[in-house]
């Protein structure tokens, strides 16, 4: 009981944090299960939830940068390739710039469906992928995506189709958008980007296990 007091001590805003979190999808889902909400304010809300997954992604616990290289990309130098912080930065300018459109233009099906669609799948990249890889429980990124982006990728579904029906032109569309982002605001900076000998490193933190830690400490040796 004692251990289990000091570790609530130690985390304490953490599960806070997480229970809000289950809270606002519990409740985006209650809300709109009779009644639609509305498209903007669901887009307002999947945008947020995306800065709230950068932040779980990249700050607190923040290691999925680095459990990326290392586990899906066998890398050898972890702390800058093929991922980096100067690659990560530009992408994910495009995540939040793909999550404004629905906001801006709410009407247009193929802008707002893409944007629901991929916090979905986020669910499934890092509460089922990563974990498979990784051979762990939890990947950074997995609460915000199940708890928040589900959810109100659902409402938002929801919302688009009490509109009018979603047409198989939409959905070409939309999958269309979603492959012109990927090219261009993921594949394509963290591309640009990839050097092993990158000065734009990755703390210590968004590395994530001790022994990806320790590589990447031998290799900033090297280079001194």
């Amino acid at each position: 009981m004692g251990k289990r007091f000091d570790s609530y001590r130690s985390n304490w805003a953490r599960v806070g944090a997480v229970g809000a979190m289950a809270l606002g999808g519990v409740s985006v889902l209650a809300l709109t299960r009779k009644k639609p909400g509305s498209v903007r304010a669901l887009a307002v809300m999947n945008s947020i939830t995306m800065q709230a997954h950068q932040y779980e992604e990249y700050v607190d616990p923040g290691y999925m940068a680095g459990e990326t290289n290392s586990a899906l990309f066998h890398s050898d130098h972890p702390e800058n390739w093929p991922l980096n912080a100067q690659g990560l930065m530009c992408a994910n300018w495009g995540f939040s710039a793909l999550h404004l459109l629905p906001v801006l233009a709410p009407k247009v099906k193929w802008l707002t469906l893409p944007p629901a669609v991929l916090g979905i799948a986020q669910a499934v990249a890092h509460g089922v992928i990563m974990p498979l890889r990784t051979r762990k429980v939890y990947n950074p990124g997995a609460l915000t995506s199940t708890l928040l982006h589900v959810p109100i990728g659902i409402a938002s579904i929801r919302a688009i189709r009490a509109e009018g029906p979603i047409t198989r032109g939409d959905w070409a569309k939309s999958v269309g958008v979603l492959a012109l982002f990927f090219a261009a605001g993921v594949v394509m900076p963290n591309a640009l980007y990839a050097d092993r000998n990158s000065p734009y490193l990755l703390s210590e933190k968004q590395l994530g296990r001790p022994e990806v830690v320790a590589s990447a400490s031998k290799n900033r040796k090297r280079r001194r």
